[in-house]
């Protein structure tokens, strides 16, 4: 796959601000600060990093499922 379709599918995404800057240094030739990433990405792109929060592996899904469908949802 071309490194330029990575922006273009969302599914893959990048794990950090740091990848970014670092794509962007290899394939376009910028050479950008980490803030100057981090803002254009997060506020003039208004787009999210696609790393998954940590989850412990001693986690059990079924409780984890049960608590879902019983607990109730309070909206502000």
């Amino acid at each position: 796959m071309p490194s330029a379709s990575r922006l273009e599918q969302p599914e893959i995404g990048f794990p950090g601000y740091k990848q970014i800057q670092r794509w962007l240094a290899t394939v376009l030739g910028v050479e950008a600060e980490y803030a100057t990433v981090h803002h254009l990405v997060r506020y003039q792109l208004k787009a999210k990093l696609k790393a998954p929060r940590p989850r412990n592996s001693k986690q059990n899904t079924q409780k984890l499922g049960a608590f879902k469908k019983t607990s109730v949802t309070t909206y502000n």
